[in-house]
């Protein structure tokens, strides 16, 4: 009888986690741009290919993580520096202006967004979209976010890679593929 009971509630457990999984879409390979303009007015451009991603649909909260050795400028002095940063996580959690999103399928969403940035605990907004592309498969959203902010809203010691940047910098996340967590 002990038994059954245990078996009953184990595959409780295992329904409630499978459902709750269901919620949850990811990627570990988004893609980011940052640009900024440098005092000489040069373009940087830093870039990643591993920005990780997690968003819950049933509540549209998100949170975003990247390792600082992962950003890339196509300069190599800077490049080495960034490299000697492994496990220097930046992470963003916020939510989106909507309440939830559908899983089974949605018209392509425009929307606020607005989290908190680990480096300095600021509030950072943006804009965002985000596309229904597939209910089958290892896909299922497309991901692309704005955000235009000022160098200090970075909370990035940028003095230690010999940058006098202007004041503006933007951020770009571009077409980041949510898959489905049961799916990676």
């Amino acid at each position: 009888m002990k038994l059954n009971k245990s078996i009953i509630v184990c595959i409780g457990i295992l329904m409630i986690t499978q459902v709750h999984a269901q919620e949850i879409y990811r990627t570990k390979n988004g893609d980011m741009l940052i640009t900024a303009i440098s005092s000489n007015d040069s373009v940087l451009r830093v870039t990643t290919k591993k920005l990780s991603v997690t968003m819950n649909y049933e509540s549209a909260e998100f949170e975003m993580s990247m390792d600082k050795s992962d950003f890339s400028t196509g300069i190599d002095s800077i490049d080495k520096k960034l490299a000697l940063m492994k496990f220097e996580i930046i992470e963003f959690k916020g939510k989106l202006d909507i309440d939830r999103i559908n899983r089974d399928g949605h018209s392509p969403l425009d929307f606020y967004v607005e989290g908190i940035l680990s480096t300095n605990n600021n509030t950072i907004r943006g804009t965002g979209h985000l596309e229904h592309i597939s209910n089958r498969g290892t896909f299922s959203c497309l991901l692309t976010l704005k955000f235009n902010l000022k160098t200090d809203e970075l909370g990035l010691n940028v003095d230690d890679f010999n940058l006098k940047l202007k004041d503006d910098i933007q951020i770009d996340i571009t077409q980041t593929v949510l898959n489905k967590t049961e799916d990676q």
